[in-house]
């Protein structure tokens, strides 16, 4: 799917009714450019409604999940916001389990036009009566000067991705992901082999680590290399193979 603007709409020579065009121009005139990069999540499910659930489901450990949201609390939140260490009270805390995450990336050589794509993490379910989905992505793991090739990123496998409400009783949420982020093989160099990144498992792998939405950057696409390696498969398309370089 391509997301388009006023401006590239009208010169690829769509003609639009005058009230269409008043409309969307009123309704955009005041959106800045970084809104349109927003990440959605969607998928809504029904059979979790509190972190004890989320474990469940996830098929993660209670105590790996409270672990690592009181990680993310205390390295992102301030003090009078951050999560309670009482595992008890956090097993409580309302959340909303989700299955897409869509994101505008940025057309190949364009500026105006977005190609919508969409990371699945379906979990321990069936993904359209096969087996369960759980995409990798991509996350900003650093600087652009980090990690070689990768440029600051790293690969990561989707574990869940969900909603937790504000501790403080205020109406605000955060969206974060559940991932299980690899690391860069070389220090992210490509091999004089054959021209690819390679990733492997971290050796202090986690069950998973927490990260908010806004740090993906959209699908990674990997090939198998044993049981621990993966090659980042930067020949994809050709903005990935601009990117990885």
């Amino acid at each position: 799917m391509w997301l388009l603007n006023v401006e590239s709409l009208r010169r690829r020579g769509a003609h639009l009714p005058g009230d269409v065009l008043q409309h969307l121009e009123s309704t955009t005139s005041a959106v800045t450019a970084p809104v349109v990069r927003r990440r959605i999540l969607k998928g809504g499910r029904d059979d979790v409604s509190n972190v004890l659930d989320l474990s469940k489901v996830s098929g993660v450990s209670l105590e790996s999940i409270c672990r690592e949201l009181i990680r993310h609390s205390q390295h992102k939140l301030p003090t009078e916001r951050q999560l309670p260490e009482d595992h008890a009270i956090l097993q409580s805390l309302p959340v909303g389990l989700l299955t897409q995450l869509e994101r505008p990336v940025v057309a190949f050589q364009e500026s105006d036009i977005y190609d919508i794509q969409r990371a699945r993490c379906a979990g321990a379910l069936h993904f359209r009566n096969q087996g369960s989905r759980n995409d990798w992505i991509w996350v900003q793991g650093g600087s652009e000067e980090m990690y070689g090739a990768l440029r600051g990123r790293l690969p990561a496998k989707l574990v869940a991705l969900f909603k937790i409400r504000d501790y403080t009783g205020e109406d605000a949420l955060r969206r974060v992901a559940a991932v299980w982020i690899l690391s860069a093989v070389n220090s992210g160099f490509p091999s004089d082999i054959h021209g690819l990144v390679t990733v492997q498992i971290r050796e202090d792998a986690q069950e998973y680590t927490i990260v908010d939405v806004d740090p993906i950057h959209g699908l990674a696409h990997l090939i198998p290399e044993g049981e621990r390696r993966w090659l980042v498969n930067s020949w994809i398309d050709l903005r990935m193979f601009n990117e990885v370089y």
